[in-house]
């Protein structure tokens, strides 16, 4: 296309996505661990250290390739990193609480800290998932042997069945000094994860 002469006139950009766009990340694995702030920083977050590991499975139990997961979580005093909570004692000045993978097998694994009871919730993380054919899904995952799993008002709300689809269970190994803990997101169909609308991540 000849651009006109004496016309201030741009030839159009090509289409991107919209934002936001924090943090920017596609492939750096430092957002797979959330106990390390930055390659660079010595200093790591503080509290109990696990491993949140599973698989993504469509409703016919088959891995579901190629999602994309954020997850969200307070910090291990229960408190969450945001604008209003900038000068709060107990931040964790190394620990933003956000970590985003992609996993083309379906697989994934995130390190981070066990999570604080934030108010009347149960110790909880906030898992999103991106994947073809669904635009967003959100769900939350506590973890087994926690007291406050018994009166979480998210929790309460569910059956047995349900209550069993959200908890993460100990694998029983120990790995660099992190606790092991195992949780399977199920897209559809039977044996279904519970997902929510009113979540934002």
């Amino acid at each position: 296309m000849k651009q006109e002469t004496g016309k201030n006139s741009l030839l159009p950009t090509n289409e991107d996505t919209s934002g936001p766009y924090f943090p920017i990340y596609f492939r750096d694995e430092s957002l797979e661990d959330l106990t390390r702030l930055d390659p660079g920083v010595v200093a790591g977050a503080s509290g109990e250290h696990v491993i949140l590991r599973g698989r993504v499975l469509d409703r016919h139990g088959d891995l579901a390739h190629g999602a994309i997961l954020e997850i969200w979580q307070a910090n291990a005093k229960g408190v969450y990193r945001t604008p209003t909570t900038a000068a709060d004692p107990d931040i964790d000045p190394w620990f933003n609480g956000y970590g985003r993978q992609r996993t083309a097998t379906g697989e994934y694994s995130f390190r981070t800290i066990r999570p604080g009871a934030a108010g009347n919730r149960a110790p909880n993380i906030t898992l999103t998932i991106f994947s073809d054919g669904i635009s967003r899904i959100v769900t939350q995952v506590f973890f087994e042997g926690q007291s406050e799993n018994a009166t979480d008002p998210l929790l309460t709300t569910l059956d047995a069945d349900d209550q069993a689809r959200l908890i993460a269970r100990h694998d029983g190994r120990t790995v660099d000094g992190a606790e092991v803990y195992l949780f399977d997101i199920v897209m559809a169909g039977q044996n279904e994860t519970p997902f929510f609308d009113d979540f934002e991540s």
